[in-house]
Formats: C-alpha cells, structure tokens, sequence
C-alpha cells in the first residue's frame, strides 16, 4: 500500500471506514478476514488488526468473539427516557425484542442497592439476571435487583421464564400482575467500563471492549422504588439516548 504521510493502518482503517459508508462492506456483514484484508493492502497482519482495533474504538465495527469483524453503519439508538421500554426502543428499529432470564435468585440486597430502593437494612430482594436480545442478537446483559416485598409473586413470575431462551415479555406486564400498573425510571447514571468475563460472553463481544453501563432506579406510583438495575451495552452496537 502506498504511502500518503498517513500511517499505513490509518490509511487501511480510512479506506474501510468509506467502503462501509458507501455500502460496499454492508451493515451487519462479516469484513473479509484479517490475513486476506493484510494480501488485499500488502501489509502484515498486525498492521491490519491495529486498524480494526481503531475502527472498534470509533464504532464502526464490533467485533465477535470466534467469529470476526462486523460492519456498524447505524448502531442502535436506545433511549433511556423516564417510561421508554425495552420492546419500544427496538420496536422504533423494526427490531423483535425478547429477553432470556439467566437466573433468579433471592438475596440479600446489598447496601447501595437498599439504599436506592430504600429498604429496611438487610432485607431480602429478588436479583433477576437477563439476556436482551434484538432479533436474536444480544442487545443488553442486566442485573436487576427488585423490591419484591411491594411486588407479591414477582419472583415466581419471573422464575417462569428462567432457562427459556428469547421469550417476549416486558417488566412492566409482570409487574401488572402483582398490583402495580405505572413503572418509569427516576434517576439514571451511565458509565464506561470493561466487561466482566459473564458480560461479555453473553453479549459475544471482546473482554477488552468496553461496555456502556447504566445504573437505574425505577419507581412505580407514589414515587416508590421498585428496582435497582445495572445494564451493559455494547458500546459498538448500541448508542444510549436520554431524555427526560
């Protein structure tokens, strides 16, 4: 590749960026591998993972584990409004939302999570671990942690689920089931962070790809705390939105 007193892996890095804007490498098409990319601009094959790992980082493609590089022209826009929902955010994309609950378990709720939920010291709650997914594809990895002294049943309801793969169902439906019809969040934090080594096998991306994670209380009527959530997103998938 000739020189243009641009670094090589730039150059490389440029060129792809306008092949995947120009449609010539597709959104959500795997790019050629790294050894025919290094035959195809006559560089060795570090160079060429260096201008992937750049492309990672500016979001122009995501990486999956085993499986290579993907072209990212319009990663999914996911709001993070007071009563935006899951299903409603990836319903705006033409996108089929479902959810696998990994696990349930009852615990005690730590203290930043009683805290938040303003629960006595000590008290029990419910922690439900789940899979986003869109279409089949991982979305979010979150740990919900639910008051479920003011949600009768919700851990039953939830343990329906638990195993099942890519089942369609929102909070807010289970929580209609246990008196409780108005669910909206009330205060949101967001963090960049590298994965832990569940998150970023269940969300297929790489363990040193940082991930967008969202720390949100939820309240039902009368401003009462219902759940404590942490949600991570894959930062070269998903770009989060709030509005208020």
């Amino acid at each position: 590749m000739a020189g243009s007193g641009m670094v090589l892996w730039r150059q490389i890095g440029e060129t792809l960026i306008a092949e995947i804007e120009r449609g010539v490498l597709p959104a959500d098409h795997r790019l050629p591998s790294s050894e025919a990319l290094a035959a195809r601009f006559g560089v060795n094959r570090h160079t060429v993972l260096r201008a992937i790992g750049h492309l990672q980082a500016e979001g122009k493609v995501r990486i999956e584990r085993g499986r290579g590089a993907y072209a990212v022209v319009n990663p999914l826009q996911y709001n993070l409004g007071p009563r935006r929902l899951f299903e409603q955010n990836l319903a705006e994309h033409n996108l089929v939302p479902s959810r696998t609950v990994l696990s349930v378990v009852e615990c005690h709720a730590p203290g930043d999570v009683g805290e938040a939920l303003q629960l006595p010291k000590g008290e029990q709650v419910i922690l439900v671990t789940t899979l986003g997914e869109a279409d089949g594809a991982p979305v979010n990895y979150g740990s919900h942690y639910i008051a479920s002294s003011r949600l009768p049943g919700i851990g039953n309801l939830f343990r329906d689920f638990e195993g099942k793969e890519r089942q369609q169902f929102s909070f807010l439906s289970l929580f209609n089931k246990c008196g409780v019809s108005e669910y909206r969040r009330k205060d949101v934090r967001i963090r960049s962070r590298i994965p832990s080594n569940d998150e970023a096998r269940y969300l297929n991306i790489p363990a040193v790809e940082h991930v967008l994670a969202t720390l949100v209380v939820s309240v039902g009527p009368h401003n009462i705390p219902l759940t404590y959530a942490e949600t991570c997103f894959s930062s070269s998938r998903v770009e989060l939105r709030v509005g208020f």
